[in-house]
């Protein structure tokens, strides 16, 4: 839902997909209706203590994020070109995918906001261990 949103994603930035949806708290924040992301340095400073263990979370989510986009590539929803994510369909809820599926759908339009920024900015404020 995220690439659908972006369009098109670097692969880079579609790895910080799942360290985002893994934070309960956070996941709420960005779902909420009138929670409106401009920036990932404003989301920080709002919600700084939800980021304390983000490097921690993208290193555990990391195989889960490799083979989901390569899952999402075989069954072409999903293509991958020139190290960048393409929707190839569109994907809408329903509410037999579950409540957390609703909010990763709502919370879509704020995480590729924030996913529209350079990659290694991205990289560099949420102080992932390269």
């Amino acid at each position: 839902m995220v690439v659908e949103k972006s369009g098109k994603l670097e692969l880079t930035k579609a790895l910080l997909i799942m360290p985002f949806l893994a934070h309960k708290e956070l996941l709420s924040y960005l779902a909420n209706g009138k929670t409106q992301v401009r920036s990932l340095d404003k989301l920080i400073v709002d919600k700084l203590h939800c980021f304390s263990n983000f490097n921690e979370r993208y290193y555990d989510n990391l195989g889960t994020s490799l083979n989901a986009l390569q899952f999402l590539s075989e069954v072409d929803v999903v293509s991958i070109e020139n190290s960048h994510i393409v929707s190839r369909e569109k994907i809408e809820y329903m509410s037999l995918m579950g409540t957390r599926s609703d909010k990763a759908s709502k919370a879509s339009h704020n995480l590729s906001n924030i996913l529209s920024e350079d990659a290694s900015s991205l990289y560099l404020n949420l102080r992932i261990e390269l």
